[in-house]
């Protein structure tokens, strides 16, 4: 018995979901193709369009999971307006490779694993993220998964830790979102929400991320957009205090975006490609784990920052607003790790009580402490001392960011040779550390440290910190059920 020839080349579709904010259009399909028969149950999946991104390198987002009978299963597909659409074999084949060789992982462990996959025959990069979630037969092994055109390889590698941060996150939700809400209909919208806030974001860095090379034309080095020096001082020493992230915030998109190319200045090669100016017209949020990003306040004087999404990200956050030229934190260096993870926790209570968005009050900030230093203050002497034309000033700050980077190095090298594997445990001599390296300035001591942690993770923590803090350790859902 075959299925008639009419179902086999049509779709049916179910009203579109629209988003309260009218940037998002999902419309949910019974997808039926050619190759369906009775034997492959497996072959219908519903699909979603996620709108209203002008630029994106993702053609397409999967949800997939493990059917003890049935194998590797594709269960939803979101297209990307505007991009190609993934041949169907294509999704297929996706699914068979994120999902191949996890039959024995044990689903009941709370990680989430990544894997990703180049495959040049089908022109495509697969990021995945496997893991486990509840659905209407228990606990099954599922995956999300993002299918990116082999062109896009060298983009997506520059950006590959931010995605891993927003999708780590999405998972995280996804997982109480099971146990919670019914898939099909509520939990659908809501995944789908979370999906199009990370390509609105990544659309973003597109659309006016800062270039490799910024021109001083741009910055607060060069007239008429110089600005006081002891205030430029002040923000790019916090900037690097608070490893290289930034949220410059303001009414005028001319003023923030003068600031914002400055800082960008002072951030790696790979930092720039995370980071974007503001746009007029555009009410972006604070985006989480960016690092130097622009954003212009709400009508009525207010900022668009997201509590919860400041203190999820991997590092605390320098505000810079320059209307009322305020400089602060949003957490200390030191407490951020731990604090980040309690309001993840947080996050996760709220959704599985129901509640979310209750905790999205407005951030509690930190003025910035004004500490001495010389790295900054003799580096702002020496600029403007130099001529502006001839990229004699990029060169020179390039200069400071390579031998910051250096002293960086240093530092962990210092560490490394300073504690063998029988005191590996032992508490850091801070003090003879800092007479060692020159750095007596507690100011020039919290840049050095933030540059060398960016290096190697967890280094900060381990010389300062009070609290022994594991940065890959992930909610466990006995902490929220």
């Amino acid at each position: 018995m075959a299925f008639n020839k009419s179902m086999q080349s049509n779709n049916v579709t179910s009203p579109s979901f629209h988003s309260d904010s009218g940037v998002m259009t999902v419309n949910s399909e019974n997808s039926f193709h050619d190759d369906c028969t009775p034997m492959s149950p497996s072959s219908g999946f519903s699909v979603s369009s996620i709108g209203n991104i002008e630029h994106s390198f993702v053609d397409a987002l999967l949800l997939c999971h493990w059917d003890n009978i049935l194998g590797p299963k594709l269960e939803h597909v979101w297209y990307v307006t505007g991009r190609p659409q993934p041949h169907t074999n294509i999704l297929r084949f996706v699914t068979n490779q994120v999902l191949s060789g996890e039959i024995c992982r044990d689903v009941q462990s709370s990680q989430v694993d990544f894997k990703f996959f180049d495959i040049p025959d089908k022109g495509v990069i697969v990021p995945s993220f496997i893991f486990s979630a509840q659905d209407s037969h228990g606990l099954g092994l599922q995956a999300l998964a993002l299918i990116i055109p082999n062109s896009e390889l060298t983009l997506y590698l520059h950006q590959a830790e931010l995605i891993h941060a927003w999708l780590t996150r999405i998972v995280t939700k996804l997982r109480v979102m099971c146990v919670k809400k019914d898939f099909g209909t509520s939990g659908l919208a809501d995944l789908s929400s979370w999906l199009w806030a990370c390509m609105d974001m990544l659309s973003s860095l597109q659309e006016v991320g800062l270039p490799q090379k910024i021109e001083l034309s741009y910055t607060a080095f060069i007239s008429p957009h110089t600005m006081e020096l002891e205030l430029l001082r002040q923000v790019i020493v916090s900037h690097l205090m608070t490893f290289g992230r930034s949220l410059v915030i303001g009414s005028r998109v001319d003023r923030v975006n003068m600031l914002v190319y400055t800082l960008g200045l002072f951030c790696w090669d790979s930092e720039r490609l995370c980071s974007r100016a503001a746009l007029s017209g555009r009410k972006w949020p604070y985006f989480q784990d960016l690092c130097v990003q622009g954003c212009l306040k709400n009508e009525d004087g207010t900022k668009n920052i997201n509590r919860s999404d400041l203190m999820c990200s991997r590092y605390p956050t320098t505000i810079i607003d320059v209307d009322t030229r305020e400089i602060s934190h949003s957490s200390s260096a030191t407490d951020h790790p731990w604090l980040s993870h309690e309001a993840a926790v947080r996050e996760l209570e709220e959704l599985y009580q129901g509640q979310e968005g209750y905790g999205d009050r407005p951030a509690k900030l930190i003025p910035a402490i004004s500490m001495s230093e010389s790295l900054v203050r003799d580096l702002l002497e020496d600029v403007y001392k130099l001529p502006q034309d001839n990229g004699r000033r990029e060169a020179y700050i390039r200069h400071f960011m390579h031998t910051l980077q250096r002293r960086a190095f240093c530092l962990i090298k210092y560490l490394e040779g300073d504690n063998s594997p029988s005191s590996a445990s032992a508490r850091v001599n801070a003090k003879k550390l800092r007479h060692d390296l020159s750095l007596t300035l507690e100011g020039d001591w919290r840049i050095v440290l933030a540059a060398a942690d960016k290096l190697k993770p967890g280094l900060y923590q381990h010389v300062l910190g009070d609290r022994k803090y594991d940065s890959e350790y992930l909610p466990n859902m006995a902490d929220v059920l």
